[in-house]
């Protein structure tokens, strides 16, 4: 089988795999840290303005990478893929933030506040028993408490209007209205959400000191980078100083396929994926057998969780990705080895 060359040709094939332009996004061709560029292109799917962002890496210039989660219910797959990139990131020495959704899920997806703050403690805790360095100028914060942050809302809320909330819907926002899991139009309380989200993004480049911002989500969430974008754009009309020579960037990940015909897998359709609380055998189970051979690798359920949800080194995720491809038996003894390395990482929130 002949080698992968992540040209244009196979960028533009993955992209529209995905459902996505490959023309509304761009190619990897950048390092960041010690991830070379196809480290990257293995393990992250396109970005935007990511050029700029590893450029002030390189010249030595204060930056960080920034992603969060709505405190909605325990970790899945996907809560596990951000964690683990982000540690990712701050191993290739990346400085890195992470939002704990608490004041999200209480808007978003109309969870009782107590819960949310119940949850702040117990993801925490998990999230450190999984490696992530919290040495300033690395972050892991709830909203709950960050106040300056609500400032922040409220100073960009001024260049926010309603048809740019209407633009904003997450790709998969119909999937959950229709499962009754967010409100089915713009609410208020959703602006209010999304509002916080990007303060959450653009607080770091007016107050926190920094002069890029790397924004990492799945590519699903794509429209919340560009309604951070657009704020920025308009500020910048009234307040040119605000974002001057200050760089704002995104990396995107594949949505992980769920399990049982679902889109992606989601804390908030328990069926679809893997959940910490899940016994070995399950995770087996679903490894083992919930897998559905695909073109490309970057589409393949047990792949992408490799890829995202796992502690290994680029060198073996290289040789996933490779035999994948194959469908061989060593994949198959991949596969194996990885449920248990799964499980061992999903037994850290019990820790």
């Amino acid at each position: 089988m002949r080698t992968v060359i992540f040209d244009s040709l196979y960028y533009n094939a993955v992209m529209k795999e995905f459902g996505y332009s490959p023309l509304e996004f761009e190619q990897i061709c950048f390092s960041l840290g010690s991830f070379t560029k196809e480290d990257l292109q293995r393990q992250w799917l396109c970005h935007m303005n990511g050029n700029s962002f590893a450029e002030a890496l390189q010249a030595g210039r204060q930056v960080i990478a920034t992603t969060g989660f709505g405190l909605s219910g325990i970790p899945h797959v996907g809560t596990l893929s951000q964690i683990l990139k982000a540690i990712r990131l701050q191993q290739a020495g990346i400085p890195v933030q992470i939002v704990l959704g608490d004041l999200d899920a209480y808007n978003g997806k109309n969870i009782q506040l107590e819960h949310t703050q119940e949850f702040i403690e117990q993801y925490r805790t998990f999230i450190l028993n999984l490696g992530f360095n919290i040495t300033p100028p690395n972050s892991l914060r709830a909203q709950y408490d960050a106040l300056s942050t609500l400032r922040m809302a409220y100073l960009i809320g001024h260049y926010m209007d309603d048809e740019m909330f209407a633009h904003t819907e997450e790709d998969l926002h119909e999937f959950y209205s229709a499962q009754g899991k967010v409100d089915s139009t713009m609410s208020y309380r959703r602006k209010l959400s999304l509002n916080l989200m990007i303060a959450d993004f653009l607080e770091l480049l007016l107050f926190g000191g920094f002069d890029a911002v790397l924004v990492f989500l799945g590519i699903d969430e794509h429209r919340y980078v560009n309604f951070g974008r657009q704020t920025m754009k308009k500020a910048s009309i009234d307040h040119a100083e605000w974002f001057h020579n200050k760089h704002y960037s995104a990396m995107y990940s594949g949505i992980i396929r769920g399990f049982y015909g679902y889109p992606k897998m989601s804390k908030s359709f328990p069926q679809s994926g893997i959940t910490v609380d899940m016994a070995a055998e399950k995770i087996a189970q679903l490894i083992e057998e919930g897998e559905i051979v695909t073109q490309f690798p970057e589409t393949n359920v047990v792949y992408q969780m490799i890829v995202s949800v796992s502690l290994y080194s680029n060198e073996q995720i290289k040789e996933a990705y490779e035999e994948c491809r194959k469908q061989s038996e060593l994949w198959r003894s991949i596969k194996r080895d990885y449920a248990k390395h799964l499980y061992e990482l999903c037994q850290r929130w019990h820790e």
